[in-house]
């Protein structure tokens, strides 16, 4: 390879041939406001310690709120728990399987459906054993 004027310039010699040639770099530059509003790294540092102060003042305000509540109002906050009623009687389970019947002929509006849900609603057989699953099977195909 021939060396030219150019190729043996001081200039070319330093020159790194991986630079992106666009005029685009892949640095971020945060510099004043800019394009986008970028801003100062400054700035943001002192709006994270600004944020920071103002969740702590708000912290502060919450147990002092509590602290004062807890005295006069912790015996009438207390609430009942519900009682859930798990078994039902068959003639609950009648009459919600009856409602669900009458659910595709549109006499029955959706809520009392939906009241009548925990009745209808059951988990499938849990089946233990593989020889009691192959004997269940078989005796529904008899």
């Amino acid at each position: 390879m021939t060396r030219t004027a150019r190729a043996i310039s001081p200039r070319a010699i330093i020159k790194d041939r991986s630079l992106n040639r666009s005029g685009l770099d892949r640095n971020l530059r945060k510099e004043g406001g800019g394009q986008h509003n970028w801003g100062r790294p400054e700035d943001e540092l002192a709006a994270l310690e600004d944020e920071q102060f103002e969740f702590e003042e708000y912290e502060n305000e919450l147990k002092d709120d509590d602290s004062s509540s807890n005295g006069s109002e912790g015996a009438a906050e207390t609430k009942p728990r519900k009682v859930s009623n798990a078994g039902f009687t068959e003639e609950e389970l009648a009459a919600a399987k009856a409602i669900r019947k009458k659910g595709f002929k549109g006499e029955v509006d959706l809520g009392a459906i939906a009241r009548s849900s925990n009745a209808v609603s059951s988990s499938p057989p849990k089946v233990t054993s593989p020889s009691l699953a192959s004997e269940s099977s078989s005796s529904l195909s008899a």
